[in-house]
């Protein structure tokens, strides 16, 4: 079986290097190629004929490499190394690398959803969510403290999810409230919110469990959103979330499969790719069961 290994050496605590991963889907009986993710040109992999591949890294890569998966009907695992791993803990890929080896001849396939933004620049396709306003702006800002600090090789998984909780926390105290108008498939939603997710998985940002009960292969989309008069009971759920103590986040939801973006104020981010300014009018649209995903059989 020829499997495609891509690889993302950076990924949170850089645990496994590339030596060690294909020697062990080797040993599997594996025909290897070992793809990282880190260098030009890595999408020349998809000349060749690949059975299987296995994504081995965080969120980031799994978002880079969901469009090509999609396009070419490539069966897909997922090993985290990341820092927060919200697509692998959504879709239950929490396997370590040996058993993952050792059973992927045998793991069957669940279909999965992708989403895809539609601009006036032209398409995004995104797996884990689109939002608007407050994540959106964090991701903006612990880019720059991470760059200005050098924090990011230093720091561990869990400290750096801690840090970004504490640090929305704070954000969330003064951030400005976002205007927005969107069309939920034929329902209007209008107002002056904190921030808004369209969320294919359940858990966003640095492990918010937002949607418990997601399903990522319905077909439909779980838009949440944060009313300005829910500020203080949204950073009452983030203190509490740092203290171990996970409540009910303080959201109201509802589920779709189309969303137009008719006027948006505030940044928005496309699964980790941020622009400071909206583009308007945007559609984002479900594209039901477009990825094939590996459920490794113990």
């Amino acid at each position: 079986m020829k499997v495609a290994l891509f690889h993302n050496p950076g990924a949170g605590e850089r645990a496994l290097d590339a030596n060690r991963l294909i020697r062990l889907f080797a040993e599997a009986g594996h025909d290897v190629r070992y793809v990282t993710t880190q260098h030009r040109g890595w999408e020349a992999v998809f000349r060749n004929h690949i059975d299987r591949a296995v994504i081995a890294g965080g969120d980031g890569t799994v978002s880079r490499l969901a469009p090509w998966l999609a396009a070419r009907d490539i069966p897909f695992c997922i090993l985290p190394l990341g820092t927060a791993n919200n697509c692998a803990k959504t879709l239950g890929q929490t396997d370590p690398v040996e058993v993952i080896a050792a059973n992927l001849d045998s793991a069957g396939i669940r279909k999965v959803d992708l989403g895809t933004v539609t601009m006036p620049l032209g398409q995004q396709v995104f797996i884990e969510s689109v939002g608007i306003g407050l994540l959106a702006q964090l991701m903006i800002e612990m880019r720059k403290r991470e760059k200005r600090k050098n924090s990011r090789g230093r720091l561990t998984p869990t400290q750096r999810l801690s840090g970004a909780v504490k640090y929305l926390r704070s954000l969330a105290k003064d951030y400005p409230e976002s205007t927005c108008e969107l069309v939920l498939d034929d329902k209007i939603l209008t107002g002056k919110f904190l921030f808004i997710e369209v969320a294919n998985m359940g858990l966003i940002g640095p492990n918010l469990n937002l949607i418990p009960n997601v399903d990522p292969s319905d077909g439909a989309f779980e838009v949440v959103w944060i009313d300005m008069d829910q500020r203080r009971e949204f950073r009452d759920y983030l203190r509490d979330l740092r203290d171990g103590v996970n409540l009910e986040p303080p959201i109201h939801t509802s589920r779709c499969r189309r969303i137009l973006f008719r006027e948006v104020d505030a940044p928005t981010h496309i699964d980790s790719k941020v622009f400071p300014i909206t583009p308007t009018s945007t559609v984002v649209h479900n594209q039901p069961g477009a990825l094939d995903l590996l459920v490794i059989k113990r």
